[in-house]
């Protein structure tokens, strides 16, 4: 069963993917992995957002901005939102175990970065 976000990003995807029928015969044709790529893309750019809003340092910014894709969006959930980590592994499909890697690999990467800009 699909959830209300499975049929927004196909709805995307469709517009994304003109090939694909108009009349949703070919809706199926829509792959797990195109739904999870394109989801993730969503959130990123959620925590894009979320990033240029909470930090007035262009620095701090930049230096979240170099982080993976997905490394970034547990840095935004988890620090800006507060988002708990096994709430972050249901919405990127993911176990709690790998986003708890996934956060301190990219808090190590992050402090070397805000080490070189002070």
């Amino acid at each position: 069963m699909f959830s209300y976000f499975d049929y927004l990003l196909k709805q995307l995807l469709i517009e994304k993917y003109p090939t694909i029928n108009t009349d949703y015969e070919d809706i199926s044709g829509i792959t797990e992995k195109t739904i999870t790529e394109e989801y993730r893309k969503f959130l990123d750019k959620v925590a894009i957002k979320m990033t240029i809003d909470m930090f007035e340092n262009e620095d701090y910014v930049k230096a979240i901005l170099k982080l993976a894709r997905i490394e970034r969006i547990i840095i935004a959930f988890n620090i800006i939102q507060g988002i708990e980590l096994r709430e972050i592994a249901y919405l990127l499909n993911t176990s709690a175990d790998s986003v708890y890697s996934q956060k301190n690999t990219a808090l190590k990467r992050l402090k070397a970065e805000l080490a070189n800009i002070k």
